[in-house]
C-alpha cells in the first residue's frame, strides 16, 4: 500500500536525491524496520515461554528438577537450607486408585505446600513423589515443621478421604562443604532417616551417619 500512487518502475527510475523519492525510500525503511522489531518480539515471546516450559513441572506447575539444581548452584553460596521431602502413603493410593487419583494427589500435595513457603524460596518437584526446596535464610527448620504440618489434615481424592504424612530431611548450608552433592547428600541421608524414624523432619547431623544401622 506504500506505493499505491506510484508503479514499481516509478520508484526504479526516481531520482533519489529528489524529495518525493527520499520520502519513499525513509517509508520503506520505517517500515521493514518494525516488521523486524515484531518477528523479533515474536521470537523473543516464544522462546520465553518454551524456557519457561522447560523449567516447569508440568503436572503440578512447580519448578522442575532442572529449575532446582540450576538455582542451586547459586543458592548454595548464601546461607540457607536444602529440604528434601518424601511422601509416606503415597504408594498405595497411586495403586489402589490409579495414577489419574495419584497425580490428582500429587497436585492437591503442590498447592498446600506452596502455601507455607516464604518469600524468596524455591519449591520444586523433583520426580514421583519427592520434592525439593530451597530455604535461604537461618529459619527452614520451622519452615519444614509447617510444610509437614499443612499436609496433616485430609485430602479428598475421587470421593475418598486420603491422610498422607512425609519424610523431610533438612541440610544446612555450610562455606566449607566441598561441592553440591555434600549438600544433596546430607538433606537426601536425613530424609531416609527421618523416614525410618518416623520423625517426620530431621536436620542433618554427623551424627546421623554414625547412627546408621
Amino acid at each position: 500500500f506504500f506505493f499505491k500512487q506510484k508503479t514499481a518502475y516509478e520508484i526504479k527510475e526516481c531520482d533519489w536525491s529528489s524529495d518525493v523519492c527520499s520520502s519513499d525510500l525513509s517509508v520503506v525503511t520505517i517500515a521493514l524496520t518494525f516488521i523486524r522489531m515484531i518477528v523479533a518480539n515474536r521470537d523473543a515471546h516464544h522462546l520465553s515461554d518454551e524456557q519457561l516450559l522447560a523449567r516447569t513441572d508440568e503436572l503440578t506447575g512447580l519448578a522442575n528438577r532442572r529449575r532446582f539444581l540450576a538455582e542451586f548452584e547459586s543458592f548454595k553460596e548464601g546461607v540457607g537450607s536444602l529440604l528434601i521431602l518424601d511422601l509416606d502413603g503415597f504408594k498405595p493410593v497411586n495403586d489402589s486408585l490409579g495414577h489419574a487419583a495419584g497425580d490428582e494427589l500429587l497436585r492437591q500435595v503442590a498447592r498446600r505446600l506452596e502455601r507455607v513457603m516464604p518469600r524468596g524460596s524455591l519449591l520444586a518437584r523433583l520426580g514421583g513423589d519427592e520434592f525439593g526446596a530451597l530455604i535461604p535464610g537461618i529459619d527452614a527448620h520451622e519452615v519444614a515443621y509447617a510444610l509437614r504440618a499443612t499436609l496433616a489434615y485430609p485430602f479428598t481424592i475421587a470421593g475418598r478421604s486420603i491422610q498422607l504424612d512425609v519424610s523431610i530431611g533438612q541440610a544446612v548450608n555450610e562455606p566449607d562443604l566441598a561441592n553440591s552433592d555434600s549438600l544433596l547428600r546430607r538433606a537426601d541421608e536425613a530424609m531416609y532417616r527421618a523416614k525410618k524414624l518416623r520423625t517426620g523432619v530431621l536436620r542433618w547431623e554427623p551424627s546421623i551417619m554414625s547412627s546408621r544401622d
